[in-house]
């Protein structure tokens, strides 16, 4: 769940004449030229020879087959704590279905025991439940662009823009690896919990957190319904499926407007901290902490939507958009936090968001990814694992201010491997997914003072990034196809 989820606006394209702004934003990142004429071939032909064969994923792929090709996992895992799981874009079908059969092996063959995903923390509440058996058509959930949790609006709104306004779903690949955990939790002496680590809607509303906090201060405090109150009066009108949908609106809001709602909403986040111990006392201690990480998660959502929308202008800051980055990474390490020792985590995001590995802090990517507030928190009990392909098929994100997403999704031609990234490493292994422990590769460049790669694919595009270092491991996909449901 991709971070599909939620995620497409990594590089969608913007066009907005009304303003200064970039008509795509893959113009933000630095225009470069490839370091290399061609890739080494020393670490090509390394590749090639130690690559793991991965099982086909072609048309009528077995999900149920045996998983004794992953058995390299063991290695490359260990006994870490969280294992992340990467794609170089959203609603591409194998990488779903090869995060299935890993997350089968991990839960299976290594007794991992949590399920988390880039995906709103407040609509993953609905999701776990379903997974622990809660009567409900995970269809319903999570189909894609008919998904996520209604956002009913503010009293004395009308129907207006937020009123009834769907979230981003997921792919039907990913809706079957729920149904899978399901299945699996029915007969589990320990079943898998569903943990979501986002911020609401991809971003593009706050009603999702701020509606059950609103209930919670019903009990423990009506008096701050005020602030609340002032924030769904504000954000709801501009609200839409992700964070591109009020990240436009923002363009044409007054600043003094948008300043009201984080005024509200940091008043609203003081008074959860002030009164930390009278809402336990008038609560509990559970209570508490959920409807606090749903403040902080609207606290964040204004963030992250001012930063996408000053993106748009023409103006990114990668420190900006860190914001949503440390949310990712704190709920995550908070769940950690309260559950017992043998807690082990599988971890769906971008491959941007669980690289090790910092950026640039004067670029238009967050400089530190939720990746690496792992790593600097978890150190080697954090294995991320990059996805990515060669050939066939991706996603092109299609600017349109009209939809309800704020974009539209296209589909493309994967461009040919840039000769200094991670992916034309691969070119050896063409007809079928293959691992590589990027560690061992790291070492060999290094011992043979081989230039390593410096950049990997972002959709239909590359960034820059130190892939060795980022990842302990990555998997190149042959011949990828957009998922099944993914919308024209």
């Amino acid at each position: 769940m991709n971070d599909q989820n939620h995620h497409n606006s990594h590089s969608a394209h913007i066009n907005h004449s009304a303003h200064n702004n970039h008509g795509d934003l893959r113009d933000l990142l630095p225009p470069t030229k490839p370091t290399l004429m061609a890739a080494p071939a020393e670490l090509t032909q390394w590749v090639t020879r130690h690559a793991f064969r991965l099982a086909d994923l072609g048309p009528g792929a077995d999900l149920a087959a045996a998983l004794e090709d992953l058995g390299p996992l063991r290695d490359l895992v260990g006994g870490a704590r969280v294992v992340a799981l990467g794609e170089s874009s959203h609603q591409i079908r194998e990488f779903a279905l090869l995060r299935h059969r890993i997350l089968s092996f991990l839960v299976q063959k290594l007794g991992f025991t949590v399920y988390a995903m880039e995906y709103g923390a407040a609509e993953g509440r609905a999701v776990d439940a379903w997974v622990q058996g809660v009567p409900g058509d995970i269809d319903d959930l999570l189909a894609l662009e008919s998904s996520g949790v209604q956002v009913t609006g503010t009293e004395g709104e009308g129907e207006g823009k937020g009123k009834g306004l769907k979230g981003l779903g997921q792919p039907v690949e990913c809706r079957d690896t729920l149904r899978w955990l399901r299945r699996h939790n029915a007969g589990a002496a320990h079943p898998v919990r569903f943990v979501g680590c986002d911020i609401p809607m991809a971003g593009g509303s706050l009603a999702p957190v701020l509606e059950p906090v609103a209930a919670y201060l019903t009990t423990v405090d009506p008096g701050a319904l005020r602030f609340l109150n002032t924030a769904l009066e504000i954000s709801e009108p501009i609200a839409g499926g992700t964070v591109m949908v009020p990240a436009y609106a923002r363009l044409d809001l007054d600043p003094a407007v948008q300043d009201r709602l984080t005024t509200a909403l940091a008043q609203l986040l003081g008074r959860f901290t002030d009164l930390r111990e009278i809402y336990t006392e008038r609560s509990s201690r559970t209570a508490y902490e959920t409807a606090l990480s749903d403040v902080r998660a609207a606290v964040t959502t204004d963030r992250a939507q001012r930063a996408m929308a000053e993106a748009l202008a023409g103006a990114p800051d990668g420190l900006s958009f860190a914001a949503r980055e440390r949310y990712l990474a704190d709920t995550l390490l908070e769940f950690l936090k309260r559950s017992g020792p043998g807690t082990r985590v599988v971890l769906v995001g971008h491959n941007a968001h669980i690289q090790r590995s910092a950026n640039q802090a004067d670029g238009s990517l967050a400089v530190t990814p939720m990746g690496n507030l792992l790593s600097r928190a978890l150190g080697a009990d954090y294995v991320p694992i990059a996805l990515t392909g060669n050939g066939g098929e991706t996603v092109e994100n299609v600017p349109d201010r009209d939809h309800p997403l704020g974009m539209r999704w296209g589909r493309a031609t994967t461009p040919e491997a840039a000769p200094d990234s991670v992916e034309a490493l691969f070119t050896g292994v063409p007809d079928e997914p293959a691992l590589v422990d990027a560690r061992a590769l790291r070492e060999y460049a290094r011992r043979h003072g081989l230039p390593e790669p410096v950049r990997t694919r972002l959709d239909t595009a590359f960034i820059e990034i130190p892939a060795l270092e980022a990842f302990d491991g990555i998997i190149c996909v042959p011949g990828t196809t957009l998922s099944a449901d993914t919308p024209q």
